[in-house]
């Protein structure tokens, strides 16, 4: 199925919308294949205005078709084109010329020729100037920089956690175990955005044979699992011991591309990392007895905060309001959770009241909302 996005014209945050056919458009057919783009684009001078354009994939392989301004901003887009796909994209023009360009798999990218329209029809959609992997070279040395730092400081509590088991003191064990986990969620590391080595560190035991008992199964919640599951102090050192061992290898291979090393993925960070928790903590999937969903959420909502603030630069260009809307929804959700402590302890969800929890729902929503126009905005153009 083919996304279709028009960057929406206005204020606000920049919203992205979903481009729907409008009545009274004026309607025409273009088609992609592996060597051409949209040729039935052609030169010739049109009226401005709203045009839905059925967009036919003749080629063999998937791709992305952007529709550019003259100075290669992007105007609207379908995102994934299927081999044989048909999509339309409703999108409102005011005089300029215009575009096709297609970035297909595999494919030297195709463009259309530029086609002027004339006359007036308003503002027009937003166009977002797709960005290099240079333009966030900084951004990503500056979270590089800090998850390294994050890292740094979730090693000293696994190596405090295993003193804690070496003196038999599971409930020490227990308060550094929930610290280290809100360590590991500082970092960022989203939908298995590090690969087998985050997995190693914050794996679930789900799909493995044998559930928890399964000795593929390891790293934070693994421990988690023994701490509340009446395993003894002696068992989990060896767990911890583990774990160590993990941690240091993710620090020695931070900026390889599988971790933190691949720039383009910063933009979908800032989104990825409050949407994992929503997937993960708030559902309790991820929960293997220390009923720290709150906490971690906690955790992800300020990593958000500092990746939203390292892309702050190049989010003003497109979305000028967009950063502050989000970080006031992060301070909102933060509040939110905040107000669940009891005498400074973090409480399970299970032990808010009802309200509360609809009113984190509710907050996390709001700013996933926000934040999902980020990866978008933020695009990298296909062989930048």
């Amino acid at each position: 199925m083919a996304s279709v996005l028009a960057m929406a014209a206005g204020g606000g945050a920049g919203a992205v919308i979903v481009a729907l056919p409008a009545s009274g458009s004026v309607s025409s057919a273009v088609t992609v294949t592996n060597t051409t783009c949209a040729s039935q684009w052609g030169t010739a001078s049109t009226a401005a205005g709203t045009r839905t354009l059925t967009i036919t994939s003749g080629a063999t392989v998937p791709g992305e078709v952007n529709l550019d301004n003259a100075s290669g901003g992007v105007v609207a887009e379908v995102e994934s084109l299927g081999p044989g796909a048909s999509v339309q994209m409703t999108v409102t023009l005011s005089s300029g010329t215009y575009q096709f360009a297609c970035y297909l798999t595999g494919q030297a990218v195709t463009r259309s020729a530029p086609r002027t329209l004339v006359g007036s029809s308003g503002p027009g959609p937003i166009a977002v100037t797709p960005l290099t992997l240079g333009q966030l070279a900084g951004p990503d040395g500056q979270y590089q920089a800090y998850a390294a730092g994050e890292l740094s400081a979730l090693a000293g509590k696994v190596t405090q956690i295993r003193a804690d088991l070496s003196n038999g003191d599971l409930a020490t064990a227990r308060s550094d175990w929930l610290q280290a986990q809100m360590d590991w969620e500082l970092v960022g590391a989203s939908y298995d955005s590090f690969g087998p080595l985050g997995q190693a560190v914050d794996g679930l035991p789900t799909g493995l044979p044998g559930g928890a008992s399964n000795p593929r199964f390891t790293g934070l919640h693994r421990l988690e699992y023994g701490l509340w599951h009446g395993q003894s102090a002696s068992s989990l050192l060896t767990v911890a011991t583990r774990l160590a061992a993990d941690v240091s290898r993710v620090q020695a291979n931070l900026t390889s591309p599988g971790l933190a090393g691949d720039a383009a993925n910063l933009p979908v960070r800032a989104h990825e990392i409050l949407e994992d928790a929503l997937r993960d903590h708030l559902s309790l999937a991820d929960d293997e007895g220390g009923g720290a969903g709150y906490p971690e959420t906690y955790a992800d909502a300020q990593v958000t905060r500092v990746v939203l603030g390292e892309l702050a630069p190049l989010i003003a260009t497109r979305a000028p309001s967009l950063v502050a809307t989000a970080s006031a929804q992060l301070t909102a959700l933060q509040n939110a959770l905040s107000a669940t402590l009891d005498n400074f302890q973090w409480q399970r969800p299970s032990s808010a009241t009802r309200a509360q929890r609809e009113t984190i729902d509710a907050d996390t929503g709001a700013a996933l909302e926000t934040l999902s126009i980020v990866p978008d905005i933020l695009e990298v153009r296909a062989g930048s």
